[in-house]
């Protein structure tokens, strides 16, 4: 141990430090409550900063934290002094926070009063960590990890939200592509849809001078990229690597960057499955797998997991963004600072004015705030409340946002009426091309608050200044501490400040709403991350039996099991026997032998009973393979095949067939997004799909569901049925809302996977040539117009394909359902350069 980490040790521990400490911390809690000032002597201020400079000096992440958090607990009653500019230069320096002293410098906060050695320093990080793509300089724990990742085959690393994972990746990419001459097509792994374009544009926009290769997101691989010596990065989720990984004929995958890497072991999450299933089916094919999370202190478990040498991995603990910690109570009338070094301490709030809308504004100030709410219903209840309490904000940029909702959705749809006063609401079945919109009015300041459900967990970029929690739970389940500390992340943005601050409100005595505060707030006051422990290897809470009474019928052990849970052993268990029919000596199956007596007869009495090829089986997973044999072994199959006619009846037929062959009344049936509550709603689904399908716009399908509604005259609000009013802007939006989910999450992801394994099955029955048509793919693209889903391979949105075609399709060259060419110059000369489809085209061709 250095003189330094020892010397910070008993600084960490010394008495008069952690007073300093606390009377920094409420210096800031005042001027951020507005309660009144706590005065720091001079000689304390001194005595701070000098023992923060000590603390910069040690390699233990907590002496280096708490460090950099003296700095940002000061900045804001110290800025314009001499002495804290010279103190807070060095420190950053020494801790090689490069964003930080970038804030500084911004800010007119550095300092050229510094040492030889300390200038020295600076100097030479500046060259040897500068990023490649940028003119920004890697922090120590960033640069470290690029390092790493240079010398590894395989590597997981974790971190706090504002650590810049993804921007670790991008730069790693580029240094393969520039510097390592790869020749090797890539994946960027993300976890939902909703990531897909987001990845996509921010990719598209950092690489544009990487002409070698091509970003794709779909995986079909068009026919006119094939040729030449083109590489490919793709960004797929999960489903859509599956996919991809099934198709032989694809190119060849050298790398697999999985973001978000802890959705591989939720116990919770109905997709954890899934992504185990997706990255073994890459590792098996020899594919260098990098892992990247939030916060886990064991990133070593994702490569034991897949049997890698769990030595290439590293967690950071360091945070280049600190957060202040708050809980606001409106009902018990109190407010509690989080302290760092000791336990939490009461700020004297005025809670005279207890409207939880007027304190939103005036904490935020003049900063960014997101609001997270947990459900949809409340996102968009309390964004329409507190937009109500807003002047008019005038901005060109919100102007044209509005007009893309009213063209793409409904002028009456509420997010129109947040939007006008600086508002939004953001949750992950918004339409892409409305969602990316928001993201980007946050991102740009055009709006100033964000209210929000747990979207902003599955990775969407999105931090700010402030982060206000409403509840602790995401859906039905508590937080966890990852999942907490994933979303309290977000406070603070990098570059942008030194620090955000986490204020978890307490507004309603409702379950989930903080409802019992010394029992809820642990996860808040404990930063303390428990290490994963993934089911394949834990084989907790009896998941091996469990795995067993899914494969042979018989009952859970758990009586009140959650349909999240049953979902889970359901997956695992039609994994497990994938693996057995390939003899695949994979973790999940190996266990299972080990820890279940039944387990070697249930797998081979189903493997000499299962006749659905292997490659269907593992493209579909999360579907029983009872249900793809049965179909496998029906007779008279050509007449049962789906057919280019996709009327409301021909749909309706093909909905009724595919729900009696899946048993979707047994299977289907529970859960919060159950595809089947009653039968009678495969006859609404008909008139979805038979829409979807054919390309129709969804506003024109909102029109006809409104109409519908008219028709029927009843809505189901606040879980009761009552009499619809065209009229009532709360009835509209409830019939936007269902209706965008229900193409997101039932359309797009449930019939999707039916229509297309069954699709695979009559394939492999009846030829690719008999089989008929593939509804599934139409599901997916939202078209049965295949230079549509050509030109949606390509990656221009399923809107804008629409458009083009309908408007300048003769600059499209297509030839036995493959699309050749584009001109490009000529389709971009001939368009409107002021007009929302231009800008799309130059962001995305």
């Amino acid at each position: 141990m250095s003189f330094f980490d020892k010397l910070s040790a008993e600084v960490l521990k010394d008495e008069y430090f952690i007073d300093l400490f606390i009377k920094a911390e409420m210096l800031s809690a005042s001027g951020f409550f507005g309660t009144e000032k706590i005065i720091l002597g001079a000689k304390e201020y001194v005595d701070l900063l000098r023992f923060a400079d000590i603390l910069s000096r040690a390699k233990n992440f907590e002496a280096q934290n708490k460090a950099y958090k003296t700095v940002s607990l000061l900045i804001d009653d110290y800025k314009s002094d001499d002495l804290f500019k010279r103190f807070a230069h060095s420190i950053f320096v020494k801790l090689g926070n490069f964003p930080a002293i970038r804030f500084l410098e911004d800010n007119d906060l550095g300092s050229d009063d510094n040492s030889i050695e300390l200038v020295f320093e600076k100097s030479l990080k500046e060259i040897y960590q500068k990023s490649r793509s940028k003119n920004l300089i890697f922090t120590d724990e960033q640069y470290e990890i690029f390092s790493n990742l240079k010398n590894s085959n395989h590597y997981s690393f974790s971190g706090p939200t504002s650590l810049g994972k993804s921007f670790i990746i991008k730069e790693f990419i580029r240094y393969l592509i520039e510097e390592n001459n790869c020749n090797e097509n890539i994946v960027i792994l993300v976890p939902t849809r909703a990531l897909i374009n987001q990845t996509l544009l921010q990719l598209k926009k950092e690489f544009y001078d990487i002409e070698t290769y091509k970003i794709l997101s779909h995986p079909t691989v068009p026919e006119s990229f094939r040729s030449g010596e083109k590489k490919f990065i793709f960004i797929f989720t999960p489903e859509r690597l599956t996919a991809y990984l099934a198709e032989f004929s694809n190119p060849k995958i050298g790398y697999l960057f999985i973001d978000e890497a802890q959705k591989i072991t939720s116990p919770n999450d109905t997709r954890s499955p899934l992504y185990y299933h997706a990255i073994l089916q890459a590792e098996r094919k020899s594919i260098k797998l990098y892992f990247a999370s939030p916060n886990i202190p064991n990133p070593e478990v994702f490569l034991q997991l897949f049997e890698k040498s769990a030595e290439e991995a590293k967690s950071v603990k360091s945070s280049p963004v600190s957060q202040n910690r708050y809980f606001l109570d409106f009902l018990d009338k109190r407010c509690l600072m989080f302290s760092d070094v000791a336990d939490e301490q009461n700020v004297n709030v005025d809670f005279s004015d207890d409207d939880f809308y007027t304190w939103v504004k005036r904490l935020s100030k003049r900063d960014a705030s997101i609001i997270y709410c947990n459900t949809k219903s409340d996102t968009v209840e309390y964004a329409l409340k507190f937009s109500k309490t807003l002047p008019d904000k005038e901005d060109n940029r919100i102007d044209e946002v509005i007009s893309v909702i009213e063209e793409h959705l409904h002028k009456k749809y509420f997010l129109i009426d947040c939007l006008k006063k600086g508002v939004a609401f953001h949750f992950g079945s918004l339409p892409q091309r409305i969602r990316e919109r928001v993201e980007q009015l946050f991102s740009d300041r055009g709006i100033d608050f964000v209210f929000c459900t747990s979207t902003l967990l599955e990775g969407v970029n999105l931090p700010a200044k402030n982060i206000f929690i409403l509840n602790n739970a995401i859906g039905l389940t508590k937080f966890s501490d990852i999942d907490f500390w994933n979303l309290a992340g977000r406070a603070g943005r990098l570059t942008q400040e030194l620090s955000g601050n986490i204020i978890c409100t307490r507004i309603e005595d409702k379950k989930y709403r903080w409802k019992n505060p010394e029992k809820d707030l642990d996860v808040v006051k404990n930063r303390q991350i428990k290490p994963i422990e993934p089911l394949v290897n834990s084989g907790r809470g009896n998941f091996y039996k469990n795995i067993e009474a899914s494969l042979s019928g018989k009952e859970f052990t758990k009586k009140s099991a959650t349909a999240n849970e049953i979902n889970i052993w359901n997956h695992y268990a039609n994994i497990a026997l994938i693996h057995e029919i390939r003899s695949d000596e994979s973790p999940l199956r190996s266990n299972f032998l080990e820890r279940n007596d039944n387990a070697k007869v249930v797998l081979q009495k189903l493997k000499k009973e299962t006749l659905v090829p292997e490659k269907i089986l593992s493209s579909y997973s999360m579907i029983k393979s009872k249900y793809q044999n049965h179909i496998f072994q029906s007779e008279d199959l050509a007449s049962k095949k789906l057919s280019s006619n996709i009327s409301y009846e021909s749909v309706l037929e093909k909905l009724e067939l595919l729900c009696d062959f899946y048993s979707w009344e047994t299977e289907e049936v529970t859960g919060r997004k159950k595809l089947l509550p009653s039968r009678d709603i495969l006859k609404y689904y008909a008139v979805l799909m038979a829409n979807w399908m054919d390309s129709q716009p969804l506003s024109w399908m909102i029109s006809n569901s409104i109409k519908y509604h008219e028709k029927t005259g009843v809505i189901w609000e606040d879980n009761q049925s009552v009499p619809f009013n065209s009229k009532s802007q709360k009835h509209i939006n409830i019939v936007i809302n269902n209706l965008i989910s229900d193409v997101d999450n039932i359309l797009r992801f449930k019939l999707k996977n039916y229509f297309s394994n069954y699709y695979d099955i009559l394939a492999e029955k009846l030829g690719d040539k008999n089989a008929g048509e593939n509804w599934g793919e139409f599901l997916e693209y939202g078209t049965n117009d295949w230079r549509i889903i050509e030109l949606q391979n390509i990656g221009i949105p399923r809107h804008l394909a629409n458009f083009l075609l309908e408007n300048h399709s003769e600059f499209f060259v297509f030839e036995g359902g493959s699309l050749l060419s584009i001109r490009k110059e000529s389709l971009i000369e001939a368009m409107d350069e002021n007009s929302p489809e231009f800008k799309e085209l130059v962001e995305v061709i």
